[in-house]
């Protein structure tokens, strides 16, 4: 029996109306996760619309294609990493696109399965790849926290966790993992434990949040993964079609806006990000810091 998902999706009205979600149109979710992104485009995109949807998670896919099964020829589930939505998009001849979503943060379902190692609260092995197809070279967290340098472990901290305490906290890896390797979440969370100041961030967020969230990146080279879906969906977008990114922290919203406002081929929707309603942060918390832009293709 397949689980159910327990992941709810952010924005889930607004992203369908920056879309502009009309019958019989092509679209494509980069970023599957729970569903509801895909399942608002195949009910919008009703009678006779084509939805593909991506995942690198093989469990997400299983839970979609039982979902999704009267939609029959309707809708497809590939495992793919949304970088290679151009490919997947025209080997399935659904290109040109009429719009495109990615919702890039991580969904509940990856941060409820141990077995991932990308939640600092479950002990886990130190992998973090998102499935097997995160990455092209089978890097995991473990091999990045046992072998890399402890410069290179700094400037990974710093830069994509953006961690004041880099510096220690890597020096502090390099010193642990001479007595043995560091192979466990929990592991490494006592590690960063032991060098971080008891009153880390006034208590706002957890002390482990941001090294965690840098190993991720680092894994499944998440920015670069989304630059390139960014130029795929230029390609594979029909002139007018939409695409809307959802986004989670300032590294990758970062990389959205420059490429809706720094090049001539893209139209943005609008000025400054979409932010969720007072209701919806209320009811979820996680919902708080996504941020949706969308853009319309030249």
């Amino acid at each position: 029996m397949t689980e159910k998902t327990v992941h709810n999706a952010v924005m889930v009205e607004e992203t369908m109306l920056v879309l502009d979600v009309k019958s019989g149109g092509h679209y494509l979710d980069g970023t599957l996760g729970g569903g509801t992104h895909t399942e608002e485009l195949l009910k919008r995109s009703k009678p006779d619309g084509h939805v593909i949807s991506l995942d690198v998670d093989r469990s997400a896919l299983a839970r979609a294609t039982a979902r999704f099964a009267a939609y029959g020829e309707h809708w497809n589930g590939i495992e793919a990493n949304f970088r290679h939505l151009a490919s997947v998009a025209e080997q399935e001849n659904l290109a040109p696109l009429d719009g495109i979503l990615l919702d890039v943060g991580l969904s509940s379902d990856e941060l409820e399965n141990s077995s991932l190692g990308i939640s600092f609260q479950k002990d886990g092995p130190l992998d973090m790849r998102l499935g097997p197809k995160s990455n092209d070279d089978g890097l995991t967290a473990a091999e990045v926290i046992n072998s890399w340098t402890q410069q290179d472990l700094e400037t990974v901290i710093r830069t994509f966790g953006e961690e004041r305490y880099a510096r220690r906290i890597a020096a502090q890896i390099v010193k642990a993992r001479k007595s043995a390797r560091i192979i466990r979440t929990l592991e490494l969370v006592s590690v960063i434990r032991s060098v971080v100041p008891h009153t880390y961030e006034g208590g706002r967020i957890h002390f482990a949040t941001r090294t965690f969230q840098a190993l991720r990146i680092v894994v499944n080279d998440e920015l670069q993964a989304l630059k390139d879906a960014i130029r795929g969906a230029q390609t594979v977008l029909k002139p007018g079609g939409h695409l809307a990114i959802l986004t989670f922290h300032s590294l990758e919203d970062r990389i959205v806006k420059l490429a809706f406002t720094g090049t001539e081929a893209w139209e943005p929707i609008t000025k400054k990000p979409m932010m969720a309603s007072e209701e919806e942060t209320k009811e979820n918390p996680r919902s708080r810091t996504a941020k949706l832009r969308a853009a319309i293709k030249k």
